[in-house]
């Protein structure tokens, strides 16, 4: 499994590469199909599979006004992609001058000419080349023309719509983590830093935090949420998060703090992941610290409830 950062370094000829392309951002359900079939595609012909992404996001380049807060940063997409049985996933620089590579160009030049691609997965919505003006009909004449092949993948529906990024974005900004995790096929994760926060959480509260730098753009919205801790190590433990802006203490800005549960340790400067499973309640103002850690400490009775099952299964699965 390789990761090729810049086009510049796919000077490797791969056997018969069977290739997919987007910006997978999120490597959701409706991604992984595609990842799904372009491994059993090559399996079938004896060839490789190569994952071409970008970096940055064509919308950072073609409408920097947009902001879009990307679901999954770029190394853990890249992972995520590498997870799904992808044996070398390209990330290409994109900017102004990729931007206008014609749809010829970009089939013939790279597609054909530097991977040497033997067939291609796509979406149902797949575009490419500039100004998007290349489609499905445009790959399946050129196919015809050079001799490649095309397999269009439709949309994988969850509740009776389509899984798509902007979707995955809305539940998770919407608290959603139920939601999410039927679109993603795994928990949304948020992952950063432990640094020094107010130093409330054991002293004040009986409850102690990590409080997390992320570096993930996309929050859930603000409220408290059970969570799984993943150490660094892969080790998991149970534990509370609240979002927000703690009211009760009237901080401002936003923190990302997590009681983590049954333990005892110095997380601080440990980098460590939130697995988000359920959204407890939203966040609220307390007349006092002393109402504050009353409900925080049902909080953790009902996290506990929620959390047990799937910490369960998870050391069932690694037992067996």
């Amino acid at each position: 499994m390789t990761i090729l950062s810049g086009l510049e370094n796919l000077q490797q000829r791969y056997r018969r590469p069977v290739v997919t392309i987007g910006n997978f951002d999120g490597v959701h359900l409706g991604h992984q199909a595609l990842f799904a079939v372009a491994v059993r595609r090559a399996r079938i012909i004896k060839g490789s599979t190569i994952a071409m992404t970008f970096e940055p996001h064509p919308m950072r380049v073609l409408r920097p006004a947009v902001n879009l807060p990307l679901i999954t940063p770029l190394e853990q997409k890249l992972k995520l992609i590498l997870a799904c049985g992808i044996d070398v996933v390209v990330c290409a620089r994109f900017d102004e001058d990729f931007a206008q590579l014609s749809a010829d160009d970009f089939v013939e030049k790279l597609l054909i000419g530097r991977m040497g691609m033997a067939e291609v997965v796509i979406g149902h919505d797949f575009t490419f080349g500039r100004r998007g003006l290349g489609d499905a009909d445009l790959l399946r004449a050129k196919a015809a023309e050079l001799g490649f092949e095309v397999h269009e993948v439709g949309p994988v529906l969850v509740e009776g719509g389509a899984v798509s990024s902007t979707r995955v974005r809305q539940v998770v900004k919407d608290c959603d983590m139920a939601a999410a995790r039927h679109l993603l096929g795994r928990h949304y994760q948020v992952a950063g830093r432990v640094v020094a926060g107010h130093g409330r959480g054991g002293k004040l509260l009986g409850f102690p935090t990590a409080n997390l730098k992320v570096v993930d753009e996309l929050l859930p919205g603000p409220g408290v949420y059970a969570v799984l801790v993943e150490r660094e190590g892969g080790d998991k433990v149970m534990g509370v998060n609240n979002i927000g802006s703690n009211p009760t203490f009237e901080d401002g800005g936003l923190n990302v703090e997590t009681h983590l549960l049954d333990f005892a340790g110095d997380l601080y400067g440990e980098e460590i992941i939130l697995h988000f499973v359920e959204h407890l309640r939203p966040e609220k103002r307390f007349s006092s610290p002393e109402e504050l850690a009353a409900q925080i400490g049902r909080d953790v009775e009902q996290a506990r409830q929620s959390l047990g099952p799937w910490l369960q299964g998870e050391r069932d699965i690694l037992r067996d």
